[in-house]
């Protein structure tokens, strides 16, 4: 039965990350990361590189020289400075001619115009936000626990956070098709290298590209889809058993800490999905795994049989006739009992010449 426990943990581990592969385009860890609740949540929503979109709707005055002539737009600098790089990038990696260069300039400039347009447009609702979202984490520090103030600050963050993207949607869109829009200027051959990606945005940028990554929330969608997967594997194969079970463990307390089954936290389960206090299927997951982590069943009927000496071993415990055969043959001085050493005050001394003939 450990052997069809290991299998079933491994078949929904699996499952998952080559589900999460195939939908690359439609996964992203961002969205259960939003959806934590608990005392935990906070952590969690640190993940998400500018969840609020406090840095990436910072708008600013810029002046660009063009044809000779100053021209002053409004601007998001994180979106500016990933757009002017995506450019840079194009006409170093494809030797963009002139003429090409020249157009993709153009392009440039006529994608910075909508900016500045939809900036100016929203400028005083963006600058009210921003406002409304300092008076809302000051609330947050000093609101109580009560389970209505729990429930109207929740409904409140929601809104912010919705609000937010409505803006940051629109400027991610524009990116898109501006980096679109540069594929297209290319030539047959041009296109034959591959694509360059477009820059990540300012808060979400990697200090350095790892593996073809750039960003963090790529970073963190890789992670958790090849772990998922490397789990998954692992316990199908009966391969590494405990070290998998133990990744399958801890990857299922996340679980628990962004949705902790707690009736009084805000906002509660929906009751089609039953009632838990503590114990919920999550939590019954964990435990199973941390069973198949101490029994090993790989050793049965997996990989770790023929690897246990290098793998397994580490875990277990030396039996008892091991430990008979580490101690070795006892010697022929350990069966036979040592003579106890005379007692100088019981010895008596040898007799003396004068001695001998006095008697």
């Amino acid at each position: 039965m450990l052997v069809v426990l290991r299998l079933s943990l491994g078949c929904h581990f699996l499952y998952e990350g080559i589900w999460k592969i195939k939908n690359a385009d439609r996964f992203s860890a961002k969205g259960f990361l939003l959806e934590a609740k608990g005392p935990l949540a906070p952590l969690f929503y640190r993940m998400v590189p500018d969840v609020d979109g406090r840095q990436r709707l910072q708008i600013e005055q810029r002046e660009f020289e063009e044809d000779g002539k100053k021209v002053v737009r409004l601007v998001s600098a994180c979106y500016l400075d990933s757009w002017q790089e995506t450019l840079e990038r194009f006409v170093g990696f494809y030797q963009m001619s002139d003429e090409q260069q020249a157009e993709a300039q153009k392009l440039l400039r006529q994608y910075l115009d909508v900016m500045d347009r939809l900036l100016r447009e929203n400028r005083k609702d963006i600058e009210g936000y921003l406002r409304s979202l300092e008076d809302f984490e000051v609330r947050t520090a000093g609101a109580s626990s009560a389970r209505f103030e729990e429930a109207r600050l929740w409904q409140e963050q929601r809104k912010l956070w919705a609000e937010a993207a409505r803006w940051t949607g629109q400027l991610d869109q524009m990116g898109r098709q501006f980096h679109l829009a540069l594929w297209n200027q290319l030539d047959d051959q041009q296109r034959a290298k591959g694509q360059v990606p477009l820059a990540a945005v300012g808060p979400d940028r990697l200090p350095f590209s790892l593996l073809g990554i750039q960003s963090w929330s790529a970073l963190l969608d890789k992670m958790v889809t090849y772990s998922l997967t490397a789990i998954g594997g692992c316990l199908m194969l009966g391969l590494f058993t405990r070290l998998a079970a133990l990744g399958g463990a801890v990857f299922m307390l996340m679980v628990l800490a962004t949705q902790p089954p707690w009736p009084t936290i805000y906002p509660p389960f929906p009751e089609v999905v039953g009632h838990a206090l503590v114990v919920d299927k999550n939590f019954i997951e964990m435990v199973a795994l941390l069973v198949v982590m101490a029994t090993g069943p790989g050793r049965w009927a997996g990989m770790d049989r023929f690897l246990f000496p290098f793998a397994g071993g580490l875990w277990s415990r030396p039996s008892t006739e091991q430990k008979h055969e580490n101690l070795g043959p006892l010697t022929s001085q350990e069966h036979t009992p040592s003579t106890p050493p005379s007692s100088p005050s019981h010895s008596l001394p040898s007799p003396t010449k004068n001695q001998k003939d006095i008697s």
